[in-house]
Order: C-alpha cells, then sequence, then structure tokens
C-alpha cells in the first residue's frame, strides 16, 4: 500500500461516521466521478457555490481507485448560446472548492501521475466553453501490488516548491492561491523576497544573454519559464498584501517588532537623502521627502500602539484535539494500568499508531505555505492547550474505548473485503 492510500485509510477510520457517509455516498455527480475508470467530461451547469464545494469534497477528498491517472473535465461555462446555465461565479468558485481540499492550479497539469492532485483551467475558444480539468489523487485498486509500489514511484515528484507553484501560475490563480495558503505577514514577506528573488535571477540571465556569455542550465530553465512582467506584477500584489496586513494590525508579537525595525531603517534611509537634498538645494524634492517621512512616522506610530494578534487556528484543529485527548488517555492507561487491560482497552491500545500517524498527517495539511517550524509549533501548541480536558476516573474505572451506546465522535469503518 502506498504512503498516501495508507494516509487515506487511517484518516477515514478516525473520520467521524456522519462525516464518512457524508463525504463518501457513491451517489449522484459525485458518485459517477468516484466509479470513473477513464477521462471523462461534467457538466457543472445550474450548480451553486455551495454544491460545488460540496462536490469537491466528496468526490476527491478521498483518492480515486485507478491503475493510472485520469483527466476528469468539467465545463463551468460558455458563450452566449449557453451563459444562462453557468454563474458568473462558478469558474472562480469550482476552483476555489478545489484549493480547500488540498488541490494547487499547475497550468502544466497533464495525465500523469506527477501531476496528482492539481487542476487547470482552459477557455477553449473554438468550442466556446470555459472548462477545468481536475488530475485526482490516486491509488491502485487492493491487491495490485507491482502497480502501488510503480505509483508511488512515480509520485514522488508532485510534491512542488510553493514558490515555484506561484512564480509559474497566472496572476488570478496566484491571488486565489495566496489568499488560500499565504495568511500570515511573514508567509506574505517571505514570498515577496521569494519573488523578487526569482526576478533578479531573470536580470541576470538577461545580462547574460546580452553579452552572450553561457548561461547555466537552471538559469535558462528559470528564463524559460518565468515572465518578467509577470514577476513584478506578482511582486507589486504581495507589496499591496503586506501594507494591508499592516492595515488592518493582522501582527503577531514577532511580525509587529519586524515591522517596526523595518520602519525604523526606512526613516533613517529617508533621513539622509531629506539631508543631501537639502545641502543638493532641491526643495521639491526635499518637500516629497518630507512627506514620505510623515507617512512613515505615523505608520510607525500606529504600529507600536498595536495589540499583537494571535497566532491563526490550525485548520484540523478539531480533529488534532480530539487525537490528542485519545492518545493523552491511552498514555494515563498505560501508566496506571499496571499492565492489567480489559479487551476494550486492548483495543484501544491496538489503534494507538494509526492515530499517531493521523495525527502526523493533519498536523501536516494544517501548515501553511511559508510557515517556519517555530511559528507552526506555536500554533501547534496552542491548539493542545485549548483541547478539552477530560474528567480523571474513579480509582481503578478508566476507560481508554468509549462506550457502546456513547460516542466521543470517532467511529472505526471496516474495510470493505
Amino acid at each position: 500500500m502506498t504512503v498516501g492510500s495508507r494516509h487515506r485509510t487511517l484518516l477515514s477510520r478516525l473520520r467521524p461516521r456522519e462525516d464518512w457517509i457524508r463525504l463518501m455516498a457513491a451517489s449522484g455527480l459525485a458518485g459517477k466521478i468516484r466509479r470513473v475508470q477513464e477521462s471523462d467530461e461534467f457538466d457543472l451547469g445550474g450548480q451553486s457555490r455551495d454544491q460545488v464545494f460540496e462536490l469537491a469534497k466528496a468526490a476527491f477528498t478521498d483518492p480515486l481507485e485507478l491503475k493510472s491517472m485520469v483527466k476528469l473535465t468539467f465545463v463551468v461555462g460558455g458563450g452566449k448560446q449557453c451563459r444562462q446555465k453557468y454563474g458568473a461565479d462558478l469558474p472562480k468558485d469550482f476552483q476555489q472548492a478545489l484549493d480547500s481540499i488540498g488541490f494547487n492550479s499547475d497550468s502544466a497539469a497533464c495525465c500523469e501521475l506527477a501531476s496528482a492532485g492539481t487542476y487547470k483551467y482552459q477557455h477553449d475558444t473554438s468550442k466556446n466553453l470555459l472548462f477545468v480539468h481536475v488530475f485526482p489523487r490516486v491509488v491502485c485498486p487492493a491487491g495490485d501490488e507491482d502497480a502501488e509500489e510503480g505509483e508511488e514511484q512515480a509520485a514522488q515528484p508532485q510534491k512542488r516548491d510553493p514558490a515555484d507553484v506561484l512564480a509559474e501560475c497566472e496572476t488570478a490563480d496566484f491571488q486565489r492561491m495566496v489568499t488560500a495558503n499565504v495568511v500570515t505577514y511573514s508567509s506574505k514577506k517571505r514570498l515577496l523576497d521569494s519573488l523578487r528573488a526569482k526576478l533578479g535571477r531573470l536580470d541576470e540571465a538577461e545580462q547574460k544573454m546580452i553579452a552572450r556569455e553561457e548561461v547555466d542550465a537552471e538559469l535558462q530553465k528559470l528564463y524559460d519559464t518565468l515572465s518578467a512582467d509577470g514577476l513584478k506584477e506578482k511582486v507589486k500584489l504581495m507589496t499591496a498584501e503586506l501594507q494591508s496586513s499592516i492595515d488592518a494590525g493582522d501582527l503577531t508579537s514577532a511580525e509587529r517588532s519586524q515591522v517596526l525595525e523595518q520602519l525604523g531603517s526606512k526613516l533613517s534611509a529617508l533621513q539622509t537623502e531629506l539631508e543631501k537634498a537639502e545641502a543638493d538645494g532641491k526643495p521639491k524634492l526635499q518637500a516629497k521627502l518630507e512627506e514620505q517621512k510623515e507617512k512613515l512616522k505615523t505608520t510607525k506610530a500606529s504600529v507600536s500602539d498595536l495589540k499583537p494578534a494571535g497566532p491563526r487556528p490550525l485548520k484540523y484543529e478539531a480533529e488534532i484535539q480530539k487525537l490528542h485527548v485519545r492518545l493523552t488517555g491511552l498514555a494515563r492507561l498505560e501508566k496506571e494500568a499496571g499492565g492489567k487491560y480489559t479487551l476494550d482497552q486492548l483495543k484501544a491500545l491496538g489503534e494507538r499508531p494509526e492515530m499517531e500517524e493521523a495525527m502526523s498527517i493533519y498536523q501536516t495539511r494544517s501548515r501553511t505555505w511559508f510557515e517556519s517550524d517555530e511559528e507552526f509549533d506555536e500554533r501547534l501548541q496552542q491548539c493542545l492547550a485549548r483541547a478539552p480536558k477530560k474528567k480523571a476516573p474513579a480509582a481503578g474505572g478508566y476507560s481508554a474505548a468509549p462506550a457502546a451506546n456513547k460516542s466521543d465522535g470517532w467511529s472505526t469503518v471496516k474495510k470493505k473485503r
């Protein structure tokens, strides 16, 4: 079994029963999608935003059992003859629905395993239709061990650096993915620095070509893949995003200190320019610099007065907290039981490795793009600190497994044979 398929099995066994039924119900359009064996096309005419979000979750949250990649094409819009059939926001809504379950936009995606978990938007001018092509996550059918091994090896290249994905994608896709995955000031700053670095590398490649100097393969690939104008537009967008975070006061304590330091450096540099303009007798430039200085001072004062924002909750906070409570209870059980367990307790202890792996999966999926280890660890510790505390049971009465007529939100789904 591949790593991806094993992860899906673990999460499905630990997912609340009602959620499992909702996501995996093989009925309607979602059911048809999950039963495909080859590339196919589906029409989303008349679908609302809520419906396409539910469709994406039900059809694509878990991988499809296939021996090879398929391309699933969804018609999301068209010209005058069929415009009334599709909502104006349907293309954007469906792509956001895919983003919400971890899919990435990739204009270079194709019918290969390396493209699993991606999609791409297309405006087919010859047909006058709008399409979203989805390349689902896949696992080989049970029992096909050789194919599963090949799938696991082929799927390795699918993990791409988010900085490369964002640098290469179209501006509309860039804005959507940044909104969904780059959420803090620090992350936005790291993305901006990455975009500026790539822009500098493009300039380096261009200068070498002008001078007829040799360009190495990596630099050549960068030059062939990226657009300088596109990168400049993205740099402009991210600069505005950073300013929006400052204006909204959406800064943690560490980020506030970082911004204050940056503003202090800008003020010092501006003061030097101001003194030079004054010495050179340039009143117009001096007036302009004075205006910029006052704006910076005002911004610095407002940032100084900000109450730092707390770390953002994890995406899968509820699932992580439930697993944490269960695992903590099992650790306490082992300590207190002295090696004497009931059958239910032994069953619960036997599920611990799967719970621990599921915990790791949920943590990985809760990380945002460009988030440092320290930043994520702080968010994780706060998440665990907010987990509900179970009351200590009476001596000798501890039970790690829920009673038959009660539920703590977890259930085990038997494998189909």
